[in-house]
């Protein structure tokens, strides 16, 4: 079977999956809306979840989807506990709530970023809703705080229910393991609930990402009961100590049960001369961060619809190949000739809180936070002016930036710069500072988006290619390199 064929199959099963699961949910939706009405407020949750396990265990039968199970039957029958698992495909808790019954609770993501139906039977199926980090807390406000989420899954655990949670918080975009959140842990701790691990292996063979299905077997498997210290049985704040030995208890239960493929390259090396070296724009950032800034002043009034004019053209005249990248960063920063370096770089500070955040890509966060948790040097290595950059570092805890510094003149800026940040001038920059920072460019990682990052993604072990324009991605694929194309 080639490669090609291969994943047409793929998608043909992917849209049947789809086809099968919408037209049973949109069937199903009205009756169950009707019948709830004759059920006690107190129940509608579990006729929702009820439903839910039997769209989904119909589905899998038609679509050839197989769950074995280890140690299934010292699980099924606990109340009041936690299912604490790995998070390698978007189906998980509909998985884990297929095979241990109604009387389990998911521990989700905000419900705002579901599709409309499904946030409505999550919503009926009484899942709790956190927000997870600063993105969620703008993107989605309707969504519970941790401390909102903690106590109303405490709620549910004491009501004799159970409490499905991903401690990762997030899909394994890579196919391995994330860094655990304390969730599950403060949960345990403050309900004196025990936890029971679970490893899913095989669902990313099968869901691979949001475009392809395969048909086979997962394997999921429940390990031993984890207590957490002995508590007072009432909601309180747990020890920072407690919490984190208790989280780290779950990860390496959960882990031990998993094939080495999804433990990612540092955790086995724990290496502290590991460097992670990321691009901004349409690698973190959906689109031009500059662009959009400049776009921002101007509808501030702060930038002269003249001087606006011309980044814009000079960004036409670039797509048509009239001038070169580089000709147009160093026009297009002389419209800052002038400013008060302490003003802009408020506005800049301004802009970024109130629009840039909306558009960074949320898939490429967890990545980030995997190498901060583990104090790896996480470096930003960008075109952008440093006041910029600046925003990025400051909101992903990063390390530093290699990125464009302007000249001042008495603290006002004069729209030239020494050194554009650009092309071979990151990759002697990333060099340089890996030389006087001790870092291993051979245990490293480097993410971009375009083919004039080749160079300084050449420089690592690990490069990774993120919604990569087709000069990198030819060449990523050719020299078997990671590729996310779905970063959003």
């Amino acid at each position: 079977m080639t490669k090609s064929f291969h994943q047409k199959l793929g998608t043909f099963h992917h849209w049947m999956f789809n086809f099968d699961l919408g037209l049973m949910t949109i069937t199903l939706l009205p009756f169950i809306l009707i019948a709830e009405n004759f059920v006690r407020r107190q129940k509608r949750g579990d006729l929702w979840r009820r439903t839910a396990i039997w769209i989904i265990q119909t589905v899998f039968w038609l679509n050839q989807i197989e769950i074995k199970t280890k140690h299934l039957d010292e699980a099924v029958n606990r109340q009041g506990v936690i299912f604490a698992a790995n998070h390698p495909s978007h189906l998980d808790g509909f998985l884990l709530l297929t095979i241990l019954g109604r009387n389990n609770i998911l521990f989700t993501a905000p419900l705002g970023q579901f599709p409309a139906v499904l946030r409505i039977w999550m919503r009926k199926m009484e899942a709790v809703d956190v927000r997870r980090d600063l993105i969620d807390d703008k993107r989605y406000p309707e969504a519970h705080s941790k401390e909102q989420a903690i106590q109303k899954a405490i709620h549910h655990l004491r009501a004799g229910q159970n409490l499905i949670i991903f401690p990762e918080g997030h899909l394994e975009i890579l196919h391995v393991l994330h860094y655990f959140h304390t969730g599950a842990s403060r949960i345990a701790i403050s309900g004196h609930t025990p936890i029971i691990p679970v490893s899913i292996v095989n669902a990313e063979q099968l869901f691979p990402d949001q475009h392809h299905l395969y048909q086979g077997a997962i394997l999921i498997s429940f390990g031993q009961p984890i207590k957490p210290p002995n508590k007072q049985n009432k909601i309180s704040t747990p020890a920072r100590g407690e919490v984190l030995k208790l989280r780290q208890r779950i990860e390496h239960a959960i882990a031990e049960k998993l094939p080495l493929r999804y433990l990612p390259n540092y955790y086995r090396q724990r290496s502290k001369h590991i460097g992670v070296f990321i691009d901004i724009d349409r690698t973190i950032y959906q689109g031009l961060s500059q662009k959009d800034l400049i776009a921002y002043l101007f509808w501030l009034h702060k930038i002269h619809s003249r001087d606006a004019f011309k980044i814009f053209y000079w960004l036409f005249l670039e797509k048509l190949r009239q001038i070169e990248h580089a000709d147009l960063m160093r026009q297009a920063l002389l419209v800052l000739r002038g400013w008060d370096a302490a003003e802009l770089n408020h506005e800049i500070h301004r802009a970024f809180e109130k629009k840039l955040m909306d558009k960074i890509q949320y898939g490429i966060f967890p990545l980030i936070k995997d190498h901060v948790e583990e104090n790896h040097s996480v470096v930003l290595v960008s075109e952008v002016i440093h006041p910029l950059a600046r925003e990025f570092k400051n909101f992903l805890d990063a390390t530093g930036t290699l990125d464009t510094k302007l000249k001042t003149v008495h603290h006002c800026y004069t729209g030239e710069t020494d050194c554009l940040c650009y092309k071979n001038e990151k990759a002697r920059l990333v060099a340089d500072f890996a030389e006087r920072a001790g870092i291993e460019l051979a245990k490293s990682y480097a993410l971009a988006d375009s083919g004039s990052d080749l160079p300084f993604l050449k420089l690592v072990k690990h490069p990774i290619a993120v919604n990569p324009d087709d000069e990198l991605l030819d060449f990523a694929v050719e020299h078997d390199w990671q590729v996310i194309l779905d970063a959003a």
